[in-house]
């Protein structure tokens, strides 16, 4: 079977760990990276053709995928995460016989900004759809398509214990993800607590300085969501910032470096799980996240992770397993076990996803 897959499969992505895992399975993969159009834009252009849907960028994309499509002839285009592919498009590759499979990791129906008018009318082409989020299942449902539920994971080639390679890595608690003013309240309380904290992500830097930048104001608008936000300095968080985002053996080594690995969902969308619900156990990290029933599903709360509802339970637990270590490394051995054993990873969630495929 021939998978053409579409995505941001540039290293460290996890469109491209999921393409790798098909070819791990057996498949004759090959991907099509759709995002480098849009990283060799200025972000004006970006700006401009994403809320148009049109454009040179957009352009590219179709016609890259279409050349791909008719000189690979895949059985299954796998879309992960596309926002700007043409209803013509697609129907043109399914007259080459091939299947068409939407995927995206986001949410797509629950917040505006994710949706595209290209995407929302090509939507109706596709001939089955994977989803993650469960509160959008019935967003899919009523597409009328078939449908397969498909929680997020990770990779076992990239997320896995790494011996930190120089004291940069290394900290009592770190975390890995985008500002949010929620997230910037939980982790002003945690580096308040005098623990080692260490912070890496996108859109933290704007409080080191506090300045206003229209670029800036664009895109902390949309992580925000409803709450209020202002342009200021935060020292404390600022202090435990460590640089952007990181990819590959950095991104393992900055989990596993970690005594515990905070798992902070968005509060923009009702997520009840994340990428790194998974990725902080497999690197030997001990979970400590928003407490929901799908991460108590996953694990097992008290054994396999840790959850806290509010602040004060947030800090109480820093400040416990920041000193006793046994009881982290208990838990965190355990967590790393349950993703081997609950078959957490890309390669089996593919394996699963492409068993339904072929049932249809």
């Amino acid at each position: 079977m021939k998978i053409l897959y579409l995505g941001d499969i540039s290293p460290g992505q996890t469109a491209g760990m999921r393409l790798r895992a098909l070819e791990r399975l057996g498949y004759a993969a090959r991907g099509v990276n759709t995002v480098s159009p849009w990283r060799q834009a200025s972000w004006v252009q970006r700006q401009v053709q994403r809320r148009l849907s049109r454009g040179s960028i957009v352009n590219e994309i179709n016609e890259s995928v279409l050349t791909a499509a008719r000189e690979f002839r895949p059985t299954i285009v796998w879309a992960d995460k596309q926002e700007f592919l043409r209803a013509e498009t697609l129907e043109a590759i399914r007259s080459l016989g091939t299947m068409c499979l939407h995927f995206t990791p986001d949410p797509y129906f629950y917040l505006n900004w994710k949706q595209t008018q290209l995407m929302n009318e090509a939507m109706h082409c596709f001939d089955a759809l994977v989803y993650c989020k469960v509160y959008e299942a019935s967003n899919y449902a009523n597409l009328g398509k078939p449908v397969y539920y498909m929680p997020l994971g990770y990779c076992d080639e990239t997320h896995r214990p790494m011996p930190p390679s120089a004291p940069q890595w290394t900290c009592g608690v770190g975390f890995l993800g985008g500002w949010e003013p929620r997230r910037e309240k939980l982790l002003t309380a945690v580096a308040s607590a005098g623990v080692d904290l260490k912070i890496r992500g996108g859109y933290w830097d704007f409080l080191r300085d506090g300045k206003w930048t229209l670029r800036r104001h664009v895109i902390l608008n949309q992580l925000a969501g409803k709450d209020h936000f202002s342009f200021h300095r935060n020292p404390v968080v600022a202090d435990a910032y460590f640089g952007g985002e990181v990819y590959g053996d950095d991104y393992a080594r900055a989990l596993s470096g970690a005594g515990i690995g905070l798992g902070f969902l968005r509060k923009v969308c009702p997520d009840q799980h994340t990428t790194r619900t998974f990725e902080i156990p497999a690197c030997g990290s001990m979970l400590l996240s928003d407490r929901t029933q799908e991460c108590q599903e996953f694990f097992a709360e008290g054994q396999e992770a840790e959850y806290f509802d509010s602040i004060d339970e947030l800090v109480d637990k820093v400040k416990f397993y920041t000193t006793h270590a046994e009881a982290r490394a208990r838990i965190a051995e355990a967590g790393m076990q349950r993703c081997i054993k609950g078959r957490y990873s890309y390669l089996e969630r593919m394996r699963d996803a492409m068993t339904w495929v072929k049932s249809l």
